[in-house]
């Protein structure tokens, strides 16, 4: 023992050996929890400096300052112990210095004779520098008479060596030969084979002479004399209790420190002093006492500091008690200290050389600030768990703890990154302090909230936030788990104090579903007139995050639902929207029930929302069917009107060429929020009575950011949109709008944007008998360049779109047209009757690095056939046909 250094809780068990260990329970507590820090160490407060049993060395100067006696102070910390004596008694130390060695060198002080030989046969013999070796239990001992000089004397010894010069004067011994300093210790040196080549050094003595180095090294030469004089008492007693107890003291903080009487030069003067006159004189004034336990000399253990609480032990007198000297001494730094402690060293006690994670105090004595002594810790590794009793970690003691962070959410762990549709995964962690929880799941693809979900948890017990694959706001008719997609999940913390802990998030992809089985088809029904409505949504997978996975299909019931009656429909006309994209990709709508066509009504990108008109038949069950090519993808539907074989109470169309209604680019773009109202009957040159809807192509075009357009008759502006806004691109989308009083409404949110107006057709009162009747049919591709070549800038091509499913009296097409691989960085396609002018207003607007597609309705020209026109660039182009006119 020393004032730097003290026992460790392993070197403490070892010199309890032969004394009944009495087992402490560590105080129960709640756990406290501290994950490996990313800086790499813990920034810690101690307190204490070694095992606290017993005398304080500090608590002991703070006492004598304050005017104890050695007696009080004993008193204090070894209770119930009493005061004995002994007399001429001898200990013998192992020099650690020296041992195990397979060489060192004796001499004598101020060129004394040197009692030398094996034990009970010593001669005396001259002065003289003696280097010893060993072989097995054969000693060689040769002399010299100076530093480095030649061998002059040759001795063989077997057992045990022993030297001394007469009167208790002491040896010197060095390492090697050619030292010209050594240590000077009191009484004799043995020297004791072991085995081999090695032996070890002891050194026997009168006690007396013994604490003269110790006390100066256990406690400061100027302390208070009654400090003083209780260190010499409880090292004596310490070493009269290893004597009786059939042990050797050592001279480390194992035992007590022991340097000897000083350092001598080869000549045998002492040139350093490890003695000192002040600690002399309180061995002096206490000489030969001891403490007493029941007549048996005590075990008086002492460190450093013992943080302002004794320690209990494993005897009756060590007791955990307040000191109320510890600590009150000026100098004193190891009463109260901070330090860093590393996460390496921390995790030299993980098993198998693992990565630490979290350490977790498990237990502690509860005495004293900090919460008292850590008496046992759980070390979470890479590797498993270890357990580390009394831990000090190269500290100065076992009383420590990681300054307060904010709360940590610790050893985080994730059960899966993949499950599948209506599975569950949870995320594991270790809290390390009481704190409530909150677990947030965001579908990726549009970042709304799908579930939070919160709750509580104790410090240092493991808890698992699980997310069901449920999502919150679901109503009854509505699909119970989520759809496929990636799915963000993000666990937070709060302690009582309102701090958030470290945030813990993963990322969980949801499989597709398998398809349900599609519902019998049913046949298309012809020759209906168009009901307009007030645009209302049938669909909007992100209010239930059921995104259509990559090759899957779903139905879209249309029948009894925004407007549009149960029966007597033969079709409806939709505005698809696809939001939240995964990968480039497109979806087709079809009759529900039918074979899926080869023709798409819309292509998607990430990071862009895109829409398209769709008129499409009712299929079985009274829906359509929708398909995601690829990837994953949100999709709205809103119905814009249908078309009945009831046409008493239905509109005819009347196609015309296209007429531009409004463009917004003649004054001031339309401010987010703003309306328009655009007068198509005097775009048409016809009496607003005549109206019911119109067929408009709508384009924005020099959009401030993000936003949609709604294109609807009047009134409070409907949930739906017409189409969405990109800055840098202009987006174009077919719609079918009512009609009020000759007008419809344009509304822009979001963004200011320009807005422009085509009229591309129209439908007259209900019951009229002047214009075309509408028929759906399966969607079918009727053109696509990329067979061949692309159409070039300013280039045109043909497609002959009756024949088969459209009959060549139709008088006009409903269907799609797309464009692909756009080399210009923007493009716009028209489409209008072979045989006829080109038209002057486009009907698809592309962006390069963008598939673009369209509704349109076009009249049926020259055999048959359609024209498409492309403006910038190169492009291929396709055409599908779902439904004609006549």
């Amino acid at each position: 023992m020393n004032l730097l250094r003290r026992l460790t809780a392993t070197v403490v068990a070892a010199v309890l050996t032969g004394v009944a260990l009495v087992a402490v329970a560590p105080a129960a507590l709640a756990a406290e929890v501290y994950p490996a820090p990313a800086s790499g160490s813990w920034t810690v407060d101690g307190r204490a400096f070694g095992h606290g049993r017993g005398m304080s060395q500090w608590g002991a100067q703070g006492a004598a300052l304050q005017g104890r006696t050695a007696a009080e102070i004993l008193a204090f910390y070894y209770p119930g112990t009493t005061t004995g004596s002994i007399a001429g008694e001898y200990v013998k130390a192992t020099l650690a210095a020296f041992a195990p060695s397979d060489t060192v060198t004796v001499w004598s002080p101020a060129n004394r004779s040197i009692r030398m030989g094996e034990l009970n046969k010593e001669v005396v013999l001259p002065p003289g520098r003696w280097t010893i070796t060993v072989a097995g239990q054969d000693i060689t001992a040769v002399k010299r008479d100076v530093v480095n000089g030649p061998i002059v004397d040759r001795r063989s010894y077997r057992g045990v060596l022993r030297l001394e010069s007469q009167n208790e004067v002491g040896m010197i011994i060095a390492k090697n030969q050619s030292d010209t300093t050594g240590r000077w210790y009191r009484g004799d040196l043995r020297i004791e084979p072991t085995s081999g080549a090695a032996f070890n050094v002891t050194n026997s003595l009168p006690i007396e002479d013994y604490l003269r180095s110790v006390v100066p090294r256990e406690s400061p030469a100027s302390w208070q004399p009654a400090a003083l004089q209780a260190q010499a008492v409880a090292a004596r007693s310490y070493a009269w209790w290893k004597v009786r107890n059939g042990q050797v003291l050592c001279d480390t903080t194992s035992c007590q420190v022991y340097y000897g009487r000083g350092v001598a030069n080869a000549a045998g003067a002492l040139t350093t002093s490890y003695e000192d006159a002040r600690t002399d004189a309180a061995i002096a004034a206490t000489g030969g006492q001891i403490r007493l336990w029941n007549g048996a000399v005590a075990f008086t253990e002492f460190s450093s500091s013992n943080g302002g609480w004794t320690a209990a032990g494993s005897v009756p007198y060590q007791v955990a008690k307040a000191d109320p000297w510890t600590g009150t001494a000026p100098g004193d730094t190891v009463t109260s200290w901070t330090a860093e402690l590393s996460v390496a060293r921390v995790a030299q006690s993980c098993p198998a050389n693992g990565t630490l994670r979290t350490m977790v105090v498990t237990g502690r004595t509860g005495n004293g600030p900090l919460g008292g002594r850590i008496s046992q810790v759980r070390l979470e590794c890479s590797t498993g768990n270890a357990t580390v009793n009394t831990p000090a970690f190269g500290l100065r003691s076992s009383w420590w703890q990681p300054r307060a962070t904010a709360p940590v959410l610790g050893s985080p762990a994730v059960s899966a990154a993949t499950i599948d549709h209506g599975g569950q995964v949870s995320v594991g962690v270790t809290p390390n302090v009481a704190m409530s929880w909150t677990l947030t799941v965001v579908d990726r693809s549009t970042n709304r909230q799908v579930l939070r979900t919160t709750g509580s948890a104790q410090a240092g017990v493991r808890f698992n936030a699980t997310w069901f694959g449920t999502y919150d706001g679901r109503a009854a008719s509505d699909p119970q788990f989520v759809g496929p997609g990636s799915y963000a999940l993000t666990l937070v913390g709060t302690d009582a104090a309102g701090r958030t802990s470290n945030v813990v998030t993963t990322t969980v992809a949801v499989r597709q579903p398998a398809d349900a089985a599609p519902p019998a088809a049913v046949p298309l029904v012809g020759d209906g007139g168009y009901v307009p409505l007030t645009p209302a949504r049938l669909v909007d997978t992100r209010t239930t995050f059921q995104a259509l996975g990559s090759g899957a299909r779903a139905e879209v019931p249309v029948l009894g639902r925004g407007g549009v009656p149960t029966s007597g429909v033969t079709a409806v006309v939709l505005n698809v929207t696809a939001v939240g994209t995964s990968v480039a990709g497109h979806l087709r709508v079809w009759p529900a029930g039918s074979a899926m066509p080869n023709a798409s009504v819309l292509n998607t990108s990430p990071g862009r929302t895109q829409a398209s008109q769709v008129t499409v038949g009712v299929g079985g069950a009274g829906a359509v069917s929708v398909f995601n090519a690829i990837g994953t993808t949100h999709y709205l539907v809103d119905v814009l009107g249908y078309y009945t074989s009831s046409t008493a109470t239905s509109a005819r169309y009347v196609a015309v060429d296209p007429v531009r209604a409004m463009d917004s680019r003649t004054a001031a773009a339309i401010a987010p929020g703003a309306t328009r109202s655009v007068d198509v009957a005097a775009a048409l040159g016809l009496p607003a009575s005549s109206l019911s809807a119109v067929t408009v192509n709508v384009t924005t075009t020099r959009a401030t950011g993000n936003g949609y357009v709604v294109a609807y008759g009047s009134g409070a502006l409907p949930s739906t949109s017409t189409v969405n806004l990109v800055p840098g691109a202009d987006i174009a989308n077919r719609a079918v709008v009512p009609v009020v009083d000759g007008r419809i409404t344009v509304a822009v949110q979001g963004s200011s944007s320009h807005v422009v107006v085509d009229v591309v057709g129209w439908y007259g009162t209900r019951g009229a008998t002047t214009g075309a009747l509408f028929t759906p049919v399966q969607p079918a591709r009727v053109l696509d360049t990329r067979s061949g070549a692309p159409v070039g800038p300013t280039g045109q091509v043909q497609a002959t779109v009756t024949g088969g499913a459209v009959p060549v009296d139709a008088t006009a097409v409903v269907g799609t047209v797309t464009a692909v691989d756009h080399t210009a960085p923007w493009t716009h396609v028209r489409v209008w009757p072979a045989g006829r002018p080109l038209t002057g207003t486009s009907d698809l607007n592309a962006t390069r690095g963008f598939t673009q597609a369209n509704a349109v309705v076009v009249r049926v020209g020259d055999g048959g056939a359609v024209r498409l026109y492309n403006d910038q660039g190169t492009t291929h182009v396709l055409l599908d046909v779902a439904g004609f006119f006549r």
